[in-house]
């Protein structure tokens, strides 16, 4: 399976490529006053505004420190999200026996479906549709729309 190896701070992550459009580099968010700590602000692409999620703050209570060097992963799974790194590190190809399947408990939120062997560590492959409960889908939806209004003003 493909793979993109990205990193929060010392820690190694990984999506499946399948679940990745595109990585870019972190262009201007537009943010809102109060957003929640893992809502980095909201990505202005052609007819639509996508939500940035502050992997870092999801998974470490810590925002990723800011840079113009930042990569944001866009994702395929539905709901439009993209996701803030502190970096990315590239393609790998793990073989499916070198997984470590876990069960949906054995992750923060079930949102690791396996480990992968990486160096000394293992690190996890994300599910991105998983990343939000409901009540954090829920005030991602109010602030998606608090935005629409606000543009719509201007």
């Amino acid at each position: 399976m493909k793979l993109l190896l990205a990193r929060l701070q010392n820690r190694r992550l990984a999506l499946p490529l399948a679940s990745v459009e595109r990585v870019i580099l972190r262009p201007r968010l537009e943010v809102l006053p109060d957003l929640p700590i893992w809502l980095a602000g909201f990505l202005q692409l052609p007819g639509q505004s996508m939500p940035v999620l502050d992997v870092g703050a999801l998974f470490e209570g810590e925002r990723c420190p800011w840079d113009l060097y930042n990569p944001i992963v866009i994702t395929r799974d539905e709901g439009n999200l993209a996701l803030l790194f502190t970096a990315v590190e590239g393609l790998v190809e793990v073989p499916p026996e070198d997984f470590r399947p876990l069960q949906p408990g054995d992750s923060f939120q079930g949102v690791a479906a396996a480990l992968i062997p990486r160096s000394k560590e293992w690190a996890p492959i994300l599910v991105p549709k998983l990343l939000l409960i409901a009540q954090e889908q829920r005030k991602l939806e109010h602030w998606s729309e608090v935005l629409r209004l606000r543009t719509e003003r201007l």
